[in-house]
């Protein structure tokens, strides 16, 4: 970095993006990263929580059931979330600097967006899903609107430093636990191991009709919002914003940097990534995934940090393969669903609710770790599907185009005329 701004001195750049095309890149990513959360997302919703977070608590856990367990923990959890937190601080950049063009009020502009987001996220949240991520982006995008204006090495020192406190906050708790007060000790047990009856009560929730796990669903949602959104959630999200501010402002995400770097990025990142999470996994199994002190607070740290590196690899790569001719047609496709992010993110929701709950199918607690993976791969090829097709009639998804409405403040027009392209 030199000022600010990407070093471009390599020999080799990734291809020069036209204006008019120049953000096809962060569809690229995007469009991969709400594909890829789908892979965590989809054990949240059909399995109890604990088995989330601890893959020995709930459902069988041999021959396939492991491999798939041990392909989403490796290449997955957090990855891709860390790819939207990053993209959405690029966003707020992007943002602001075209409020700033376009004359109009960059601070409002951002606080009716993020305002807007916070209200989607609280309703998704609490009718919908406690594992909503909405709510909490628009809670640290806010906070984020100061930051905007600082160089990229300054954000990069920012990033880094919130992402710390998140990670000293999480070690502290591991190592104070035995003095935590014994009633906090059993809360945190019971939450990483429960007992048969309370797995067989979260079955019956997710099993039965809305006004069963739609209380439950609301009751974990204020957890999330008031407790841990401040506590822990704040830290990681804003840290990556951050981050995601600093490689926008110096042109790297938008495919101005030097092909070397990205591939260097791609390559170190990945093995420096993947070494620290799969070397957190051999450890969790050498104490079976337990006591929770140890392998929830403490072992966690690896996957914090390496799914870090592994996430900026893998914009890397993309990014290198954004500017190749290599399977063209799921590139474009990629990028479609990239442009209709939000109202994939909320499809999910809906189709899993459909599959899992007692509401469509009811597969809650009866759908193995192999046939979540079917699913993921079901809603995968739909998704890959549905977006270009859409986009082939209309300009943005049903979802970003009301965001963008209220927004703004006015009715925008979103069919496409006929004759005009899908890009």
């Amino acid at each position: 970095m030199d000022g600010g701004r990407m070093n471009l001195k390599d020999s080799e750049s990734l291809p020069s993006i036209p204006k008019a095309e120049r953000w096809e890149s962060l569809d690229l990513i995007r469009g991969c990263a709400v594909l890829g959360i789908f892979v965590m997302n989809i054990q949240a919703f059909a399995m109890p929580d604990a088995a989330y977070f601890n893959p020995t608590a709930y459902g069988d856990l041999n021959g396939g059931n492991y491999g798939v367990w041990l392909v989403s923990h490796l290449f997955f959890d957090s990855k891709f979330m860390a790819i939207f937190s990053i993209l959405f601080g690029a966003g707020i950049v992007l943002f602001t600097e075209r409020a700033v063009k376009r004359e109009r009020s960059p601070f409002w502009g951002h606080v009716r967006r993020n305002g807007l987001l916070i209200l989607f996220g609280f309703l998704h949240a609490h009718l919908l899903w406690s594992g909503d991520i909405l709510f909490s982006y628009g809670v640290c995008a806010l906070l984020m609107y100061p930051f905007r204006r600082l160089s990229a090495k300054a954000l990069l020192r920012w990033s880094f430093g919130l992402l710390l406190v998140g990670s000293l906050i999480s070690v502290s708790g591991g190592l104070s636990f035995q003095a935590w007060p014994a009633e906090d000790q059993q809360e945190m047990v019971d939450f990483w191991n429960p007992g048969e009856e309370a797995i067989a009560e979260a079955v019956a929730i997710h099993q039965g009709t809305f006004t069963q796990w739609q209380p439950k669903v609301s009751e974990e949602s204020w957890l999330m919002q008031l407790e841990y959104l401040p506590t822990a959630i704040v830290w990681r999200v804003t840290g990556l914003m951050l981050l995601g501010m600093a490689l926008f402002k110096s042109g790297f995400l938008l495919g101005r940097g030097a092909k070397k770097t990205a591939k260097n990025l791609s390559i170190l990142g990945g093995l420096i990534g993947l070494a620290m999470v799969a070397w957190g996994v051999w450890e969790n199994e050498q104490i079976g995934f337990g006591p929770v002190e140890t392998s929830f607070f403490l072992l966690s740290q690896w996957n914090y940090w390496g799914s870090l590196a592994l996430a900026l690899a893998y914009i890397g790569a993309i990014l290198l393969w954004f500017g190749s001719p290599v399977l063209a047609g799921l590139k474009n496709r990629l990028m479609a669903c990239g442009r209709m992010a939000f109202t994939l993110y909320i499809l999910q929701t809906l189709l899993a609710i459909l599959i899992f709950r007692g509401t469509g199918l009811g597969w809650f607690g009866e759908t193995s770790r192999l046939g979540q993976a079917g699913v993921v791969l079901g809603v995968w090829g739909l998704m890959l599907l549905l977006a270009p097709l859409w986009l082939s009639r209309f300009r943005f998804g049903p979802l970003e185009w009301l965001w963008r409405c209220l927004t703004y403040g006015q009715l925008l027009a979103n069919r496409k005329p006929s004759g005009e392209g899908t890009a």
